[in-house]
């Protein structure tokens, strides 16, 4: 799958590292934060992810990649560009331990249940003690506060209480949950869009702060047109299956001779081109369709009319006339065909690593925009469970025998053997 990269020179000086000398403490797993995290290590920060001894993020807990042992695919999507080190929270030394590297970061991120932190020793006000300049994220389902607060959550369950299953799909098929989980991926947006406004603050104040990013406030905000449309509109908002959200009867995804097409003419203007696309220019002209009124009285009447015109010919063939036509429209792809579409190669949007171990390819996401016409990916693999514990323990001064100790005790653990 080599093709789908438009690899960037990794080497080259001109790299953009904004937030290169920005060190963070990752204490997240699975997706919400250690997406976060991985957008700030795309721009630069130094990003040490402290993983549960033994089993690490629970991500990695999934089959391996095939001839690539230790990695796993769920694990790479959001890991690269990290260090990785086991501490024991469990213990005294391993907490100890884990204040001391705390204390030598700019930002900390945990995940924790709302609580887990403060019981362990690891809380807000014990690190702002030792860093009062500390940006300390918490990322959780609900929040810090709220009488859902302590309540654990995954993306799915999120969406469940968020609405969206109710207003996704059809009346008659309802709840649905959207296919990827995309309420942790916003949450890890918006995590990391409130760590770089807390770094400017920092930099003007000189004061750290403590943010509170809940996956539950992140879906709502994501969902705030349908929302205003409920509050300020007074409309109750339902499932409308493929019927676009404008309510536009040539809006929605359709049949065709072959494959579907997703068609969006909310405007008149886009209307009439949509028409002229499909050769029934004098469509229109029926009283039953000449203005958005009509159209939307007769949404049924007028829908049949475009599904008969759109089954001559295939969704490839209407795509490239409805581009013709300035008419916004896709043939509907399955993932695998949009991961090897030239639009997507040409933006860059995944990047082939070489893993040293097996000299095999792994495939990571990229920031998912371009900085000066480049995409900005990892320079580095993501991380072995424990590989880079000696690296980091020195940093923060700890000596060879210190070192030792910690693994004697196993406070610390050595990395698994490949």
């Amino acid at each position: 799958m080599s093709e789908l990269i438009t690899t960037t020179d990794q080497g080259s000086t001109a790299r953009p590292m904004p937030l290169k000398g920005i060190r963070i403490a990752d204490f997240t797993a699975v997706i919400a934060g250690p997406y976060c995290t991985y957008q700030l290590a795309l721009l630069g920060a130094d990003v040490i992810k402290v993983e549960r001894p033994g089993t690490g993020d629970q991500t990695r807990r999934r089959a391996d990649l095939a001839g690539i042992p230790g990695l796993t695919a769920e694990f790479v999507a959001q890991n690269a560009a990290k260090r990785s080190i086991q501490i024991d929270l469990h213990k005294p030394q391993g907490v100890a331990l884990a204040r001391k590297l705390v204390s030598s970061c700019d930002v900390m991120l945990e995940n924790y249940t709302p609580g887990v932190a403060e019981r362990i020793g690891l809380g807000y006000e014990a690190m702002k003690a030792l860093n009062p300049k500390m940006i300390y994220a918490s990322l959780s389902g609900y929040g810090q506060d709220g009488p859902f607060s302590r309540r654990p959550a995954y993306d799915h369950v999120i969406q469940g209480a968020s609405g969206i299953t109710m207003i996704t799909g059809t009346p008659e098929t309802v709840p649905n949950r959207m296919g990827p989980p995309m309420f942790d991926y916003i949450a890890g947006i918006y995590g990391a869009f409130a760590i770089l406004a807390a770094i400017k603050e920092r930099d003007r104040t000189g004061l750290g702060q403590h943010l509170d990013v809940a996956m539950l406030d992140a879906a709502l905000v994501s969902m705030a047109s349908f929302s205003s449309r409920h509050l300020n509109g007074g409309k109750d908002v339902v499932a409308n299956g493929n019927t676009a959200g404008s309510g536009s009867p040539a809006s929605g995804i359709f049949p065709t001779r072959e494959g579907m097409i997703a068609v969006a003419a909310n405007n008149e203007r886009q209307v009439r081109q949509f028409c002229g696309a499909l050769g029934e220019p004098n469509l229109l002209e029926d009283a039953r369709f000449s203005t958005t009124h009509e159209r939307e009285k007769h949404a049924k009447l007028f829908g049949q009319a475009i599904i008969e015109r759109l089954a001559t010919r295939s969704a490839a063939e209407w795509e490239d006339a409805m581009a013709k036509a300035h008419v916004p429209a896709a043939r509907v792809r399955t993932l695998n065909e949009v991961l090897h579409e030239p639009q997507v190669i040409a933006r860059g949007v995944q990047q082939e690593m070489i893993d040293p171990q097996s000299g095999k390819s792994v495939f990571v996401p990229t920031i998912g925009f371009k900085w000066n016409g480049q995409p900005l990916g990892p320079e580095r693999m993501p991380p072995r469970l424990g590989a880079d514990a000696d690296s980091v323990l020195a940093e923060i001064g700890l000596d060879e025998s210190e070192i030792a100790e910690l693994r004697n005790e196993g406070v610390v653990l050595q990395p698994p053997v490949a």
